[in-house]
């Protein structure tokens, strides 16, 4: 016959087990230290193989990568700008217009490579394709810049 001390140790165990496991659980799931990733591929999806010369007007291909580790559900926005050398930073939005604008929404560890085509309307040596991450916040109903990536490319031809 168990005693009741038996039964106790035999519950305190069986209890520890469970906090374990349940903790476990939720330490897994849990984002400690929330990032997201914005990624441009090169027309094989990978980075690398990026043009560095493109006609005036002409399409090409490019991907864009995107990653949500945010530990929730969020709302990006890529937006795409022309600039130079000279205006090159990473932590601050380029004061461009925007030339197009891609929208998508990812679970937590979910990403999305998206296939994109563009053309350059302006001639130019070391042209900065500019391509920015935006977040939509919630709590303020706006998006906040993330951070952006680029590649400089030479615009030739006849101006459109």
């Amino acid at each position: 016959m168990i005693d009741d001390d038996m039964k106790v140790a035999a519950v305190g165990i069986i209890v520890l087990i469970a906090v374990f496991n349940v903790s476990g659980y939720y330490l897994a799931n849990r984002n400690v230290e929330p990032f997201s990733e914005l990624g441009i591929l090169g027309p094989t999806q990978k980075i690398a193989d990026y043009p560095s010369s493109v006609l005036t007007g002409q399409n090409f291909s490019l991907y864009l990568y995107v990653g949500n580790h945010e530990g929730e559900v969020s709302y990006y926005q890529v937006l795409t700008k022309l600039g130079t050398s000279a205006n090159a930073n990473q932590s601050v939005p380029l004061d461009a217009p925007v030339m197009t604008s891609y929208g998508m929404v990812l679970l937590n560890n979910q990403n999305v490579t998206e296939p994109i085509t563009l053309s350059l309307d302006h001639n130019g040596t070391n042209v900065r394709l500019v391509f920015e991450l935006w977040i939509y916040e919630t709590n303020t109903s706006s998006f906040y810049f993330y951070t952006s990536n680029w590649l400089y490319l030479n615009v030739t031809g006849p101006s459109i």
